[in-house]
């Protein structure tokens, strides 16, 4: 009997209650990083806050860097898209130098560069970048680029003139000022030049790249030949494209012409630039003395030295400054990510062949490029120039 209650477990302490089972927590959900959507929306916001910043609000770049600066850094840094980080780091890059930090600027632009070794935009901008702050002998390397990649940059070519006299190079200089003269009296070339049949050796389009492309060209002999052309010219998109040229350069001695012309123009957009020309240059008139223009069939010719804008010579404006006749700090600062005034290249133009047989102002008979063949005109339009269709 005891053996059975013993066996039945009488007489045993009784056995602990279960432990309650832990329950098993959920690991916390590990937060999902920025992906590339989310990053070109915060780009976006960042790009645009620039573009609404108002002139005389000088602290708002450094208040957009504290603000979004370490998300544009994030993006440059590890975004999936090349393009997407290029830009992030092109915009931190100007956000520095509008901020009066030009070396971090710098630093962004060569990142930029590095992202997109075969874009062209990149080192013009850090060429813009590096002369500005006095560093003359990396700007050349830079700017050379940008001339090979747009023979017919007018503007690219004065910066590496000044760039090349500012770090003490004489030969570089004046090789680089007598290809901008090179290149300008091809351009004016391709503007004006008629066969012996009366027809342009060049169409339409590139006529009228070629006005556009010499709007960094405030010179007597330019001005001329911006006259001859416009009285003369039958299509109006060359005459549209005329008109914007005359109303960047805002020299006086354009208004009087512009106005008759504007009178007697029938096509909406054409005539529409030449009184948006004519606007301009009653806002804001550069003195200059570019004369009548030459009768046809005229010898070509300059004019004389001394009378263009301003009463600068050609050398004179070479020398200075560029399109709108800023130094290197001003041209910088406004170039960078926000689509500050980089023109992008158009219709190729340049020499005319041979049998021409009008006379041409402001150069004729010189060669458009080095090699004989056709350059790229740059198709830049005057800032708030009335838009053109195509």
């Amino acid at each position: 009997m005891l053996l059975g209650l013993t066996a039945c477990g009488e007489g045993q302490p009784p056995a602990p209650p279960p432990k309650p089972r832990a329950e098993a927590k959920a690991a916390p959900e590990a937060k999902a990083g920025p992906t590339d959507e989310s990053r070109a929306e915060l780009y976006l916001q960042a790009k645009e806050r620039l573009a609404a910043l108002l002139p005389e609000d000088k602290d708002g770049p450094r208040r957009i860097v504290g603000e979004l600066g370490p998300g544009l850094r994030e993006i440059a840094d590890n975004a999936g898209d090349a393009p997407l980080r290029a830009n992030a780091s092109l915009l931190l890059g100007t956000l520095h130098e509008r901020a009066g930090d030009r070396r971090t600027a710098i630093s962004f632009y060569r990142q930029t560069l590095a992202l997109l070794p075969n874009e062209i935009e990149p080192r013009r901008v850090l060429a813009l970048a590096l002369a500005a702050d006095g560093q003359f002998e990396a700007a050349i390397p830079e700017q050379e680029a940008v001339v090979k990649d747009d023979p017919d940059d007018l503007e690219a070519w004065l910066l590496l003139g000044e760039v090349n006299v500012k770090a003490g190079r004489a030969e570089g200089a004046t090789e680089a000022y007598a290809a901008y003269e090179m290149r300008r009296r091809g351009l004016i070339d391709g503007l004006t030049l008629q066969n012996k049949d009366g027809t342009y050796v060049m169409p339409v389009d590139q006529r009228a790249a070629c006005a556009r492309a010499l709007i960094p060209a405030r010179d007597n002999g330019t001005a001329l030949a911006l006259l001859y052309a416009l009285q003369r010219e039958p299509d109006p998109v060359v005459r549209q494209a005329l008109a914007e040229a005359m109303g960047s350069q805002r020299l006086a001695g354009y208004k009087a012409a512009l106005t008759d012309a504007a009178a007697k123009e029938a096509h909406p957009e054409a005539k529409a630039a030449m009184l948006w020309a004519v606007q301009e240059i009653e806002r804001d008139p550069l003195e200059s003395r570019p004369g009548p223009a030459p009768v046809e069939g005229a010898p070509a010719g300059d004019g004389a030295p001394g009378a263009g804008a301003k009463g600068q010579d050609a050398k004179d404006i070479a020398q200075g400054a560029g399109a709108k006749g800023q130094d290197l700090k001003d041209r910088a600062e406004e170039t960078g990510a926000a689509g500050a005034g980089t023109p992008g290249a158009g219709a190729g133009a340049g020499s005319a062949g041979a049998g021409a047989s009008q006379g041409t102002p402001g150069g004729a008979g010189a060669p458009g490029a080095s090699d004989g063949k056709p350059a790229g005109a740059k198709a830049e339009q005057g800032a708030g120039a009335p838009a053109t269709k195509r």
